[in-house]
């Protein structure tokens, strides 16, 4: 947890005990103005956990990797970080998608298609602006994480397969190619549904 997360966590814990936003400003070496924006913050962000959980449930009612879904409604129930989010917002739009499936979005992620290279993976994110390898391994964490139904659960895991064997990571339009280094959760981990080892 990072010093920020911290700082937040307790100033939400000092304003659930009923600690005034001014005592609460100089514990923190903050101004109420300051204050007032973490508590929206974390307000926002716990309206948005509890909309991804909602939406993940009914993604696991229906269990269809090919049912079309708004755009919004992937997005919202993955809770991807900002900067990635954005950027596939801007993808769909640009190419005036209102639906998506969730094969189709695995898809954007690590493709199905083989690359022509021997141990390159082929990850469309990639050729998103502002996106990259940061961006990239966030989308395989959240999906990895989220509990999906029984059928999608099993076309991740089969794609975090080919993950794991790789080498080497690359866009469908890009020449170049970032080595594929898997960061220490994901070595243990497996999506919902399996053996899960994760971290939330």
């Amino acid at each position: 947890m990072s010093n920020h997360q911290e700082r937040d966590a307790w100033i939400r814990e000092r304003q659930e005990a009923g600690t005034s936003l001014k005592e609460i400003a100089v514990a923190c070496g903050m101004s109420v103005k300051a204050v007032q924006h973490v508590l929206r913050k974390l307000q926002a962000d716990g309206v948005a956990v509890r909309r991804s959980k909602e939406l993940l449930q009914e993604f696991r009612r229906a269990d269809d990797l090919d049912r079309k879904w708004k755009v919004a409604e992937v997005l919202n129930a993955l809770l991807l970080m900002t900067t990635t989010r954005t950027a596939l917002k801007w993808w769909f739009e640009g190419g005036k998608t209102e639906r998506t499936s969730l094969r189709e979005f695995m898809d954007l992620v690590i493709s199905q298609k083989d690359h022509a290279k021997s141990g390159y993976l082929i990850t469309p994110l990639l050729d998103m602006r502002c996106v990259g390898v940061k961006g990239f391994w966030s989308a395989v964490r959240r999906l990895t994480e989220s509990d999906l139904g029984e059928r999608c659960n099993e076309e991740w895991r089969r794609r975090l397969v080919k993950l794991r064997r790789a080498l080497r990571i690359v866009g469908v339009q890009r020449t170049w190619s970032k080595p594929c280094e898997p960061p220490p959760w994901l070595l243990s981990a497996e999506p919902k549904g399996g053996d899960p080892k994760h971290e939330v």
